[in-house]
């Protein structure tokens, strides 16, 4: 039992250095019934609570990790930031199901979570039996063109009136864990507010399809996407705050739900979430993925969820095409939920459900 929800949870311990703190429906494990579920920032396994009891009904076998960085999985060796490479990340997913003799799996993967999964599918093809990204598109490893892309951007956008930045570099700065970590308003309402202000309670959430891009063109994106140069993300979420009513109407995510969060980062911290960020960001990474020569294209029947309030799938211009027309090749489709912003496993659980197992169905 977690927080009240009737899922178990248990440590895999020696999984490529790490002992992984995992969540487990109560299904036994048949062949093709198992669904490894891999979370975003700043979220734990625990973001799949509701997912993982409708799963249960229907006889699939769910496993969620805390991953590399997160919660209560804990590193047995010493880390560097190459630990928190894509490559060494889903690395860690592959020797979890390998430790669980599990050789064939179905994969969904949420915000950064679905980068990962991306990356564990062109690693290991052969083992994925399907494919769920939601809320980040994915469209293939990068190419050497544009291997500064995110960069120059985001040096555009300080020249913008008013200044700007872009959250991933503000992410992988130095001074983003203590500007989170030790805010004035304090973690739990820095939380509540960054989940309300990217969820479909925040009514301003109304996302469209950008034209370029271009720095005048996604500093149309809200505050949590582009922020002002001057301004943390503490500083920029504290803003956009719910209503002591809203918090009360917020049944997705209760506050006992919300402590259970807060107790997990208050423990792990954020820096090593935040790591994540610095490493995709680098050049190093990249060149690191270019050579290694990975396909363009994964051929496992796929699909893309997101909320119709998500700017996640809008966020990079290009990349939701690209994907849909690239990557990958065996598309089902995309499906958007209404009512539901960026945390749509959690906003909307049943719609959220009823689309992955239709998809599981036909395939």
């Amino acid at each position: 039992m977690i927080n009240n929800y009737k899922i178990k949870s248990r440590v895999i311990k020696s999984v490529n250095g790490l002992d992984v703190y995992v969540l487990e429906n109560n299904v036994k494990v048949k062949k093709k019934n198992v669904i490894l579920l891999l979370h975003g920032f700043p979220e734990i396994s625990f973001s799949y609570r509701y997912m993982m009891l409708l799963f249960e009904k229907a006889g699939y076998y769910c496993i969620a990790p805390d991953q590399r960085g997160y919660g209560q999985t804990k590193s047995k060796v010493k880390e560097t930031l190459n630990s928190f490479s894509v490559l060494n990340l889903a690395r860690d997913m592959s020797f979890l199901m390998a430790k669980l003799n599990i050789d064939k799996y179905h994969l969904i993967g949420h915000d950064f979570g679905a980068y990962v999964s991306s990356y564990l599918c062109l690693l290991n093809q052969k083992n994925i039996l399907s494919l769920t990204l939601m809320s980040m598109p994915f469209p293939g490893p990068p190419i050497l063109k544009n291997i500064s892309k995110m960069l120059r951007m985001n040096q555009k956008l300080a020249l913008l009136k008013p200044k700007r930045k872009h959250y991933q570099y503000y992410f992988s700065s130095y001074g983003a864990e203590n500007n989170i970590i030790k805010c004035k308003q304090g973690l739990n309402n820095f939380l509540r507010s960054y989940f309300y202000f990217k969820s479909y309670d925040y009514k301003g959430n109304n996302p469209f399809k950008l034209k370029s891009f271009t720095a005048k063109e996604i500093s149309k994106m809200p505050e949590y996407y582009i922020m002002k140069l001057n301004l943390g993300m503490a500083q920029t979420v504290k803003k956009y705050s719910p209503t002591k009513i809203e918090v009360t109407g917020c049944t997705w995510l209760t506050e006992v739900d919300l402590a259970y969060y807060v107790k997990n980062f208050l423990k792990s911290g954020i820096k090593k979430p935040l790591s994540w960020y610095k490493v995709m960001l680098s050049k190093k990474e990249k060149l690191r993925i270019i050579k290694l020569n990975l396909p363009k294209s994964v051929y496992i029947p796929s699909i893309f969820i997101s909320g119709s309030a998500d700017w996640g799938m809008y966020q990079k211009p290009g990349d939701l095409e690209k994907m849909e027309n690239v990557f990958l090749k065996n598309y089902y489709g995309r499906f958007i939920i209404k009512k539901a912003g960026h945390w749509v496993q959690q906003e909307q659980p049943n719609k959220t459900f009823d689309i992955i197992f239709k998809f599981l169905k036909k395939i």
